[in-house]
Order: structure tokens, then C-alpha cells, then sequence
């Protein structure tokens, strides 16, 4: 074997390792910055939550740009997309009170289980609205909003690979909403009692 044919292999392991640290540090950045607006929302702080949301927007043009050209190293973005995924949807259904029609992504491993654990964001949501003892209207919409992401979500049937194991958060959506009706129940009836 001649040093030139391993020089090559070494010059591509080369690159692609630097690829990878990139990769590792933009979806880092991205994950952080979609948490962020999450949090800011729940805090009821909407013009802080879009300035990130802003940020992690642009943060994934750039993610994105690497699944074209380094597909076998895409898989260590998928979970800063699904949390992207998360917040997106999350901050439009409180300002809107619907599911958006689409995302800015369309890749099934993060898409999927990020509008599942959005589930969990809008329990978090809707139990903020009830410790208040307000907009018990919203709540219900709330519900109706996770049961639609839930039912919609059963119908991707296919092996956890293709769907980012989505199964597993399926679960634990279904036990949210039970819990949520449940509490929603409960503060109902506390708030008519009194």
C-alpha cells in the first residue's frame, strides 16, 4: 500500500472530524438558544422568547447546511432540531391557539419526537393558567391542542430509527394529557366550590 492512498484517508478522517466538532458546537448553540425561548415563554416574556427563537432560527439555516453535504454526520444534530422543533411550535400555539401548519424543517427524526415533547411544554402552559385561576377557556383549547398533536402523531407507525424513537415520548405525551385533564378537572371544581 502506497503512503499516498492513507494520506488521502487521513486528509478525509481529517475533515470530517473537524466537521464533527463544528457540528457538535452549532447544534449546541442552537439547542441552548431554542431552551431559552421556551423558558421565556413560560415566563410570559414573548419579546425575549422570539429574539431567541430569532437566533435558533438562523442557527439552523446553518445546521441544516451540513446535512447536504455531511449526511453521516447529521444524526449529532438531531436533538438541537427536535428541541428547535419544540420551541417553534410551542410559541405558536400560545400566541395562536392552533398547531401551525408547517415547520421550517421537515426532517421525520427531529420533527417527530420535538412536536411530541411539545406536549409536555403545553402541560406546563396549561398549569400555569390554572395555579391562576384564570382562562379556563384556554385550558380546555390547550387540551384539545395536545390531543390533536397526540392522535396525529399515533399515525407515524413506522420503527423508532425512522421516527427519532418517538414511541417512548408518545407515553409520556398520553400520561401529560391524562394527568392535565385530570388537574384541569380538579381546579374546575375547586374554583366552583369556592
Amino acid at each position: 500500500m502506497r503512503g499516498d492512498y492513507l494520506q488521502r484517508l487521513r486528509a478525509e478522517l481529517e475533515e470530517k472530524e473537524r466537521v464533527r466538532e463544528e457540528l457538535i458546537l452549532k447544534s449546541r448553540e442552537l439547542r441552548l438558544n431554542s431552551s431559552k425561548a421556551i423558558a421565556n415563554i413560560h415566563a410570559g416574556r414573548f419579546e425575549k422568547s422570539g429574539e431567541f427563537l430569532k437566533k435558533a432560527e438562523e442557527l439552523l439555516d446553518d445546521v441544516l447546511s451540513y446535512r447536504d453535504r455531511y449526511l453521516e454526520l447529521f444524526y449529532l444534530a438531531h436533538d438541537a432540531v427536535q428541541e428547535f422543533v419544540e420551541a417553534y411550535a410551542f410559541r405558536h400555539i400560545v400566541e395562536r391557539l392552533e398547531l401551525p401548519e408547517d415547520l421550517p424543517v421537515d426532517i421525520p427524526q427531529s420533527v417527530l419526537p420535538g412536536l411530541a415533547d411539545c406536549v409536555g411544554e403545553m402541560r406546563r402552559y396549561a398549569l400555569t393558567l390554572m395555579v391562576r385561576g384564570e382562562e379556563f377557556e384556554r385550558v380546555e383549547r390547550i387540551i384539545q391542542l395536545m390531543e390533536e398533536v397526540y392522535f396525529t402523531l399515533i399515525e407515524f407507525d413506522f420503527h423508532d430509527k425512522l421516527t427519532g424513537n418517538l414511541r417512548p415520548k408518545l407515553d409520556m405525551a398520553r400520561n401529560a394529557i391524562e394527568r392535565t385533564k385530570s388537574d384541569y378537572l380538579t381546579a374546575r371544581v375547586s374554583r366552583a366550590v369556592e
